[in-house]
């Protein structure tokens, strides 16, 4: 009968402790210190690269273009950014006005409340005119082109959707 022998794995232990801990420091570089996983092209969540593109692919632009957008994307962002912080700024405010001891200053709430529906709106109108200005960029074959693409894609998605189908109704037990 063989005795087990703690002492005899601490080698194999061992050399499996270096093969792992390359690989463990390889995902957290790759996935992050907070377990999320960066989107393809290596941006961060929220920053370029994280959603469809402005101008859909296939669109060839040109450099005095390509540095328009450039332009147009820098400062809709710092505009967006300013809007962003200001927003923040009211929540804060309605958090404090809500934790208060006493009895609410309905108000001064709904004061908060309105400047916080006026930065959404101006946040909105940012976005439509970021998008005028991208159809301004854009030749009339350029924006032909465009909408043929985005169309395409549209039902491609369309048929994505009607061949996976709605989730299934019903008690989970009935399913086959």
């Amino acid at each position: 009968m063989t005795i087990f022998r703690p002492a005899a794995f601490l080698p194999v232990i061992a050399a499996l402790g270096l093969v792992v801990a390359p690989l463990a420091a390889s995902a957290e570089g790759h996935h992050g210190s907070d377990g999320h996983r960066p989107p393809p092209g290596g941006a961060p969540y929220g920053g370029p690269g994280s959603m469809m593109p402005p101008i859909p692919p296939g669109i060839t632009l040109t450099t005095a273009q390509k540095a328009k957008l450039k332009t147009v994307f820098e400062k809709a962002h710092q505009d967006e950014r300013a809007l962003r912080l200001e927003g923040r700024a009211i929540e804060g405010k309605i958090h404090d006005a809500l934790s208060v001891a006493g009895d609410l200053d309905r108000a001064t709430l709904a004061d908060l409340s309105k400047q916080e529906d006026e930065v959404k709106a101006k946040v909105s109108a940012l976005h439509l005119d970021t998008m005028e200005q991208l159809h301004d960029l854009l030749t009339p074959a350029q924006r032909q082109q465009a909408k043929d693409t985005m169309d395409k894609i549209k039902a491609l998605h369309e048929q994505m959707k009607a061949l996976m189908g709605p989730p299934p109704e019903g008690d989970p037990d009935d399913m086959p």
